[in-house]
């Protein structure tokens, strides 16, 4: 990672420090700079073409970070965008990768943790880190969360990435038609008529691996979060 430029976007000065302090202690980047702002971070991106961004999704109330990761990806074709954010659900890791982020990273995650994912974004990997065991956290800037159960939010994540109903159902230990009542609901919900309306919306493209059988909540919770950083808009 030597000789790495990065900007970190965030609208806590706390967050700003920490990040960029955590990046040259640890990484021994060559330099970073912080922005406060969407208006400022694209102004630092046009001035000093990072090789990293790292970005909240929600600046100042506003899901400013989707801008950012879009404006990165349009203008800078070697630079990765690093998601690092306070809101984990399906729903924001979703609008994530769908604005092309490379990596989806929870704030509950350990120093470690972050720089690994650092290192592997630069590398070309993609990485997708939840919170750790706690339920996701909803934000206002994704509409339809408030309206979502817990276990509605865990079918949409598997849905994300394509599984069928069966699958679905055999891997949470539902009964099919109630897996098919959920997904109806769910859909209703977000406003699409069909799967395929939600895909086409999002942009997502195909996962290809058969989902393996995963014998704990815990392994599951993992196993989503590596397949949803398998997608991006």
């Amino acid at each position: 990672m030597n000789r790495v430029t990065t900007l970190v976007v965030d609208d806590q000065p706390l967050i700003r420090y920490a990040l960029s302090r955590l990046l040259r202690d640890s990484a021994g980047v060559e330099a970073v700079t912080e922005a406060a702002s969407e208006p400022e971070a694209l102004w630092q991106c046009e001035k000093s073409h990072p090789d990293m961004v790292i970005t909240e999704l929600s600046i100042w109330g506003e899901p400013a970070g989707t801008a950012i990761c879009r404006f990165v990806k349009e203008h800078f074709e070697h630079s990765a965008v690093l998601v690092f954010a306070g809101d984990a659900s399906p729903a924001a890791i979703a609008t994530a990768l769908n604005a092309g982020a490379d990596s989806f990273v929870h704030k509950s995650a350990s120093c470690g943790q972050v720089m690994s994912a650092v290192r592997s974004t630069l590398a070309g990997q993609r990485v997708c880190l939840q919170a750790g065991g706690t339920p996701p956290a909803v934000t206002e800037a994704v509409q339809y969360a408030s309206v979502m159960t817990r276990r509605e939010e865990e079918i949409l994540a598997l849905i994300l990435y394509r599984w069928s109903n069966d699958e679905i159902a055999e891997e949470l230990h539902l009964a099919t038609q109630t897996v098919k009542n959920y997904v109806s609901r769910i859909l209703q919900k977000l406003g699409f008529g069909s799967r395929r309306d939600l895909f086409r919306a999002l942009r997502f493209r195909p996962g290809g691996s058969q989902p393996p059988q995963l014998e704990t909540t815990h392994e599951r919770e993992l196993y989503i979060a590596d397949r949803l950083a398998g997608y991006r808009g």
